[in-house]
């Protein structure tokens, strides 16, 4: 076996043996030691396989960084730092030695530790991991991924609560000044949490009443941006709140509850919802079931794809697994009807009034 020198350090190689002296085999490793020296001599080193490994999982990550959210990257960051725990302890050094035996070793681990939910989620995200470094990582090797080759696990999906429109009107019921506006916010406009707590009042168009909301769901980085029409309801509520709010900051909601975040926006509110719940004396629901409430009212008025314009998904299938059924594209003044026909969109208007003195509203 020739051994030849690499970044400075004498190594063993496999790829040339030694064979005789002056022969074919001699002067390819020669030729091979001799092109190494050259490029460190240029400054220039090769990677090592474990070096491509890891860097494979940095150059990943970084480009998740950069082109996506931040709670998909701490997502994808948690999950490369545990597969490669894993390969640590399995001496997994190469890209070459990630077979899918060893892919379905560590899911089903983790499908035993953590449930096959969490498992299918390693899954997709690994799969997409490797699919990136195939097309856009050097050296990486161009076969199938070996995470592709493990099927899903199977996963028991639970009915999501969806709470009666008695009980989410109870608890807007509990809800005054800004905690009010914002549960209006997300039930006239069927907004995720993260949509409604990042809205600015660039976003807030009261004069046309339209609301512009944006999420990262698009897969390739770029933002994605609707903008809706808002119910005259919440374009009152709105601009009560424009005008009475404590600090004039661009974010709509803020941070009220000390000095320190005063006026800052909301990053979560892990109790509101539960407090709110118990003070209605009703089955306790969070912001998504709001979000359900509003697709699951459009849907019946108005057929699937009224849901999907109001709930701002790409795909109808999407929105099916909301609905379970499927319908018609649909004017936005058929969703705006819907919502404020309802039992909720009904006692808005009192609640208004007892709720938000109306003379503040310009």
């Amino acid at each position: 076996m020739a051994r030849v020198i690499v970044n400075g350090r004498q190594i063993a190689c496999k790829m040339f043996p030694a064979g005789k002296k002056h022969g074919p085999e001699w002067r390819a490793a020669k030729e091979w030691e001799e092109e190494q020296k050259r490029l460190a001599r240029e400054g220039m080193t090769i990677p090592t396989a474990l070096e491509l490994l890891m860097a494979w999982g940095d150059s990943y990550l970084t480009h998740v960084q950069r082109t996506m959210s931040r709670q998909t990257h701490v997502e994808k960051k948690l999950v490369t730092k545990d597969f490669f725990a894993y390969c640590g302890k399995k001496g997994i050094h190469d890209l070459a030695e990630i077979t899918s035996a060893r892919a379905y070793e560590f899911l089903s681990r983790i499908k035993d530790e953590r449930g096959a939910n969490v498992a299918n989620k390693y899954r997709k995200n690994l799969l997409a991991a490797w699919n990136w470094g195939s097309d856009f990582f050097e050296g990486f090797p161009q076969v199938a991924p070996p995470f592709l080759k493990v099927k899903p696990f199977p996963v028991k999906h639970g009915e999501r609560y969806v709470p009666p429109e008695s009980d989410v009107i109870k608890v807007f019921q509990q809800a005054e000044g800004q905690d009010l506006v914002m549960l209006l916010t997300l039930y006239f406009t069927g907004g995720r949490r993260s949509e409604i707590f990042r809205l600015t009042w660039s976003d807030v168009d009261l004069q046309k009443e339209k609301i512009r909301l944006t999420d990262n769901k698009s897969g390739n980085g770029m933002e994605r941006v609707r903008w809706l029409r808002m119910h005259p309801e919440l374009v009152k509520a709105l601009k009560w709140w424009r005008d009475a709010r404590p600090c004039k900051v661009d974010n709509v909601f803020m941070q009220l509850q000390n000095d320190t975040f005063l006026g800052q926006p909301f990053t979560q509110r892990i109790h509101f919802m539960e407090r709110l719940c118990r003070k209605a004396h009703v089955k306790p629901f969070g912001f998504h079931a709001i979000r359900h409430k509003s697709a699951a009212i459009t849907f019946v008025s108005s057929g699937l794809n009224a849901a999907q314009v109001l709930m701002g998904h790409y795909r109808a299938t999407t929105t099916d697994r909301y609905t379970k059924s499927a319908g018609l594209y649909t004017d936005q003044s058929e969703i705006l009807s819907a919502l404020g026909g309802s039992g909720i969109g009904q006692v808005v208007e009192n609640l208004l009034k007892t709720k938000i003195p109306q003379e503040k509203v310009s």
